[in-house]
């Protein structure tokens, strides 16, 4: 209601009156004789036109400003914050915890109609929302209880907030500890705890965990963490299947209620690919819930032996190296073929080899000039027809004449014979420091140490690199002169790709004394075997996209989590692109969403996907830099149902005591809640507001006094005044 109104001028009141007072005397003296002569009624009916006119047009000049205050009285507001995550659905004497929630929110509304107190309700999970009617539906696995409270805060910033009702169970899993939130209200916060507070009887998966890679028909042990409370001495099985079907099971007894127990099983898969595993226990009579006895597992599954052919131009400490390091790759099959003479291999005959089922070849010094054209013939074609990589290390043996004819396929060009140049020494590249062939350690100084100080090798400068290399190790010049090198440093170690085959070239002999000189640095005892088992994994790996390092950072996200992308874009040179623009796109059968990735520097990209549900998705990466395409990557990933809400199952008493006192409220069972809420009286607040209207800047003052002045002048004209 309005309390007061004021009209305000630029002159006094008083001074305003007075000149209005002149104006009307001006007025009366201009119409007290008129020619011709009217009549009393017609010079009053003008003279109060004329000082209308005037009164109003001085009233606009002096800027008028009508100010009105208002009162009003603010009944006193209640927030009410209703839990709607999943764990309202367990179940406990019979009924369900949402379904208190349910009926003290109708309660609530049905307060809400009286005069002297408003309600406003929310819901909230890992998201806070206005309440409509029919949105409770309990099914979001996961609450954040300090961003509802600061939510309604916010919302209802400058209100008369009295109190602040939190209905819940107390079992919050996401965001910060809600104590501070709860310490910093304005409002008192009275908890209304739903739920049992004793353990039920329950069991419950804990933790799964194994190898996220293995090979097929090779034993993956998984361990499973379980717990349980209720069930001392019963027996339950543990299965691990894949789309329905079983393939492990383990039977175990429970210990005693309370502790956590582990079993451990053993999975052997049967074909390669990028499996999803269901591990459930058994779900026993009596269980509060069973949404807890299951998490599922995604595990990579290689081929069970990466086969690797050897051909060695001659026998050599070289080819000895391969021979020793080879034999303790347990997972890759070396088979080794070194030339006798013309066609003949000391091992076995060239024919005896399968080459369609090599994964990669590795040519030690070969070919040479005895090696048989036919058989180097074959051998590129298999490298052709079917993409293998090639492992090269060059030799005083090897003779790539005999390659003329694939020439435009190979990753270097021979200038001429090959002489070795001796006691050189390698040095990491930069992009050495990232590409994984090279990068023996995560830690990036820990890898440059491992790097440093190698025994020296002969090298071979008349080996030219082709254009488009990704240099790995070069030629370390600092202290050491080397003849005729001119330019950029000949290349050691370099990595090649061309119609989708991998080369990786070793341009220096005598690499053995890496393999045996090391043996006595504990640190390095094993660098060699390293360094061909990350190259061999390099070359045969067909999934790798040499450009695109972004992947998601783990393979398996749980429902509520948010899925992250990381990592780096290269270019030709393996060099970090800072400038360039990411696409990440996520699907799965019902959805498709895409986003740019943010850049970081150095090269580094993240981006996150919230709110994604339980399924298999696939990503796919496109980076593209002054719109030339740079590369792509794809792969997949699984959001499993992890049930955070039913990781703690008894309702938290505790929590929900500690906000009610640190806040000045009170901690209430529902039916104590309908009973006394809210304890003392709410108070309604007198809130003034007033606003104000700049009178003179409204356009309907210029018609009135259009009106009242062309009044005026059709009356003068009408009665023949001059």
């Amino acid at each position: 209601m309005i309390q007061e109104i004021l009209l305000k001028l630029s002159w006094p009141n008083w001074l305003f009156s007075i000149a209005v007072l002149i104006l009307a005397a001006i007025a009366y003296l201009y119409y007290f004789r008129t020619l011709p002569p009217l009549s009393a009624g017609r010079r009053g009916l003008l003279f109060l036109v004329r000082a209308l006119s005037l009164a109003i047009l001085f009233f606009l000049i002096l800027e008028p400003v009508l100010r009105l205050l208002y009162r009003q009285n603010e009944k006193p507001m209640v927030a009410v914050l209703l839990d709607n995550s999943a764990s309202m659905k367990i179940r406990e004497n019979g009924a369900a915890r949402g379904d208190s929630v349910t009926y003290l929110a109708e309660h609530l509304a049905g307060l809400n109609r009286q005069d002297s107190l408003e309600i406003v309700p929310f819901t909230f999970d890992l998201a806070t929302r206005p309440w409509r009617g029919d949105s409770l539906n309990f099914a979001t696995d996961g609450s954040d209880f300090s961003e509802t409270i600061s939510a309604a805060l916010d919302s209802l910033s400058g209100m008369n907030l009295q109190a602040i009702v939190l209905v819940s169970d107390g079992i919050y899993n996401r965001g910060a500890n809600p104590y501070l939130a709860a310490q910093n209200s304005p409002a008192p916060i009275y908890t209304v705890l739903v739920g049992d507070t004793s353990l039920p009887r329950d069991v419950s998966l804990r933790r799964v965990q194994t190898n996220q890679i293995t090979y097929v028909n090779k034993s993956l042990p998984v361990e499973v963490v379980f717990w349980q409370n209720g069930f001392d001495g019963k027996k339950a099985l543990i299965t691990i299947s894949k789309n329905g079907q079983e393939l492990a099971r383990e039977s175990v007894t429970f210990g005693k209620s309370g502790f956590e127990q582990k079993a451990n099983l053993t999975l052997v898969a049967r074909e390669a690919g990028d499996f999803n595993y269901t591990v459930q226990i058994q779900a026993l009579e009596g269980e509060v819930t069973a949404r807890n006895n299951q998490q599922n597992l995604r595990v990579q599954v290689l081929k069970s032996k990466i086969r690797v052919l050897v051909l060695s131009g001659s026998p050599s400490f070289d080819r000895h190296s391969l021979d020793f390091a080879g034999e303790q790759l347990k997972d890759y099959a070396f088979t080794f073929l070194t030339e006798k003479g013309p066609g003949e291999y000391y091992e076995m005959g060239f024919n005896e080899v399968k080459l369609d089922s090599q994964d990669l070849f590795i040519l030690s010094g070969f070919p040479t000039r005895f090696s048989d054209a036919a058989q180097v013939r074959t051998l590129m074609q298999a490298v052709t027809n079917r993409r293998v990589p090639v492992f090269w290390f060059a030799a005083r043996s090897a003779d790539y004449r005999k390659l003329s004819a694939f020439e435009a396929m190979l990753p270097f060009q021979l200038t001429s014979r090959l002489t070795p140049l001796e006691n050189q020494f390698a040095q990491l590249t930069a992009g050495g420091r990232l590409h994984p062939v090279t990068r023996l350690d995560e830690n990036e100084t820990a890898n440059d140490l491992l790097w440093k100080a190698l025994p020296p090798l002969e090298i071979y400068p008349q080996l030219k690199p082709r254009a488009g290399v990704q240099a790995l190790l070069a030629l370390d010049d600092r202290e050491h002169v080397i003849p005729g090198a001119a330019g950029e440093r000949p290349l050691i170690c370099y990595a090649y790709r061309q119609n989708e085959i991998k080369h990786l070239v070793f341009n220096g002999g005598n690499i053995s004394s890496w393999q045996f000189q090391l043996q006595t640095d504990p640190a390095r005892e094993q660098f060699f075997s390293r360094f061909l088992e990350r190259a061999v994994r390099w070359l045969v790996n067909r999934d790798d996209i040499q450009q695109i390092q972004i992947r998601p950072l783990q393979p398996v996200y749980n429902v509520g989590e948010a899925v992250l992308f990381s990592g780096q874009v290269y270019d030709e040179f393996y060099q970090p692109v800072s400038d360039a623009e990411v696409i990440v796109t996520v699907a799965s059968d019902t959805s498709r969403i895409s986003d740019e990735m943010i850049a970081e520097g150095n090269g580094f990209y993240r981006q996150s996907f919230s709110g994604l549900p339980e399924g298999e998705f696939t990503y796919r990466v496109e980076a593209s830099r002054k719109d030339k395409p740079i590369g792509t990557r794809s792969g997949k990933f699984t959001v499993k149902p992890f049930f955070l809400e039913f990781q703690q199952i008894p309702a938290n008493h505790t929590l929900m005591k500690q906000l009610a006192d640190v806040s000045g409220g009170t901690l209430y069972r529902p039916a104590e809640f309908l009973q006394n809420f809210p304890g003392k009286k709410l108070e309604s607040r007198v809130q003034y507001a007033s606003l104000e209207y700049f009178i003179w800047n409204y356009w309907y003052w210029l018609l009135l006094l259009i009106a009242l002045l062309g009044t005026e002048w059709f009356l003068r004209k009408r009665w023949g005044l001059l």
